[in-house]
């Protein structure tokens, strides 16, 4: 017998677990495909009203920083920083109060999920939960890159910061395989730098997972789904951005659940990152906690 979980238990996956959401969901009942086509022909949402109104703006942090974070002299590293919320969190860097720039797009506006923004309809009810995750790579740090670092987790209607004091350690100092290779070529491997991790939404909506990658030359970007079929740049329901987004329009439980996986690439190196889209109901949505 299948087991069917509660939206309860989508919650908790969705803000404290990300990464084994998939373990636990692929548990899930085919039985429910049926239920979800008849609820939608019977009309879904009921009275009418947005039964997501009760829930607040929510941003909230999954890792916490240190006060001070020591990196070690030609050693390379990063910064990770994941949250979780409503509408879909973005995140970037500072330093020492000053934006850092990663990759080609830079602009606010690519910032956001403006492609799910466009292409679906404002009166359309979205739940829009989802759990977001960014590396900053300090790559060979030295005394120049001590300072303060910020991580700036934004939605439309909430700003959240967390911040550490990186100081740079000489003692043990031994330059790693990896700096020794940086200073002897002109590229940079592909490396991702912010991503979806995890996505609960309404079916029927148009769906936007980033991956944000920089490298030099620029990487290219591919995305596969859980079969690791490689997905179209440009079909019906399926498109990859500019950015390096994947748009997924119209989304079901019965076609579109499951794992997702991007690649950058270039002739230096690639990265890869998962992502799981799980759609649901209006009806399933009500049932949510506060």
């Amino acid at each position: 017998m299948m087991v069917q979980l509660s939206p309860c238990v989508l919650l908790f996956l969705l803000f404290s677990l990300p990464l084994l959401a998939s373990a636990f969901l692929m548990q899930s009942g085919r039985s429910r495909i049926s239920k979800r086509i008849s609820r939608r022909q019977e009309g879904g949402g009921g009275s009418g009203h947005n039964p997501l109104a009760r829930f607040s703006h929510r941003l909230i942090f999954k890792n916490h920083f240190h006060t001070v974070t020591v990196a070690h002299k030609h050693q390379s590293t990063y910064l990770e920083c994941e949250v979780g919320g409503r509408p879909v969190p973005t995140i970037h860097w500072l330093k020492d109060g000053v934006r850092i720039s990663q990759g080609t797009f830079e602009s606010h506006e690519d910032d956001s999920a403006v492609y799910e923004d466009l292409a679906n309809d404002p009166s359309q009810t979205e739940l829009r939960l989802s759990s977001t995750t960014s590396r900053l790579y300090l790559d060979c740090p030295t005394r120049r890159h001590e300072g303060e670092y910020t991580c700036v987790a934004e939605t439309p209607y909430t700003r959240r910061t967390q911040s550490t004091i990186l100081k740079v350690e000489r003692r043990g100092y031994s330059p790693d395989e990896d700096c020794l290779t940086k200073t002897a070529r002109r590229g940079e491997p592909a490396r991702i730098y912010m991503w979806t991790v995890f996505r609960l939404e309404l079916e029927a909506v148009t769906v936007q997972f980033f991956c944000r990658a920089s490298g030099f030359p620029e990487p290219t970007i591919t995305w596969y789904d859980d079969d690791n079929n490689t997905l179209p740049d440009s079909s019906d329901q399926f498109s990859i951005a500019a950015n390096g987004d994947l748009i997924i329009r119209d989304i079901s439980w019965s076609e579109n659940m499951g794992g997702y996986r991007c690649q950058a690439e270039n002739a230096f190196g690639s990265h890869s990152v998962d992502s799981f889209l799980y759609p649901t109901t209006l009806e399933d949505a009500n049932n949510l906690p506060v």
